[in-house]
């Protein structure tokens, strides 16, 4: 099953949404100590990933349920893994399990700004196929949304990187209104 994600997250299209993005949410996830069905949503959350799709989440957790029954895991598992991997396509927790690993997909927001920069360059190449001021109008419509929010985390490991991530999301939308 692992080498099947992995080979998913490696599809040439990716270039934000890819295997160094679960390898970081999991490196992160061991400082919030994640439970297996955490552990699972980190690996499913993004399993389906086509740019052009508004479905992606909800293909993802019906992967999620296909090969997590085949492996023979509890349903209980099975429906709490596939919840969090359709609250990804809010960011919004439906259940407690959700908040942790929706904290780590967003992580990268508080990343120093080079690397945040880099990952949104990394975003940008995903969605090539889309005219440039397209892209730039979703993208601060999709970055002015997320400043909306009362909050964008929902752990206290995502609360110490709130103001971190509120900056460089204001930072790079005036970086695409310059545009």
């Amino acid at each position: 099953m692992l080498l099947e994600l992995t080979r998913r997250y490696c599809e040439p299209h990716r270039g934000y949404h890819d295997i160094r993005h679960i390898a970081q949410m999991l490196t992160w996830g061991r400082e919030v100590e994640l439970d297996d069905a955490q552990v699972w949503a980190v690996w499913f959350h993004d399993a389906i990933y086509d740019p052009r799709s508004k479905r992606n989440e909800e293909d993802s957790a019906d992967l999620a349920r296909q090969m997590l029954a085949d492996a023979g895991q509890p349903s209980a598992v099975i429906d709490t893994v596939a919840q969090i991997v359709l609250d990804t396509k809010s960011h919004k927790p439906t259940i407690p399990a959700s908040a942790k690993v929706l904290d780590l997909d967003l992580g990268s927001l508080a990343l120093p700004w080079p690397d945040f920069n880099a990952n949104s360059d990394a975003i940008r190449r995903e969605y090539a196929h889309v005219a440039e001021a397209d892209f730039n109008a979703g993208r601060q419509a999709f970055l002015t949304t997320l400043l909306q929010r009362p909050r964008l985390y929902y752990t206290p490991w995502g609360e110490a990187r709130e103001a971190t991530a509120r900056a460089n999301v204001k930072r790079l939308l005036e970086v695409l209104r310059a545009r």
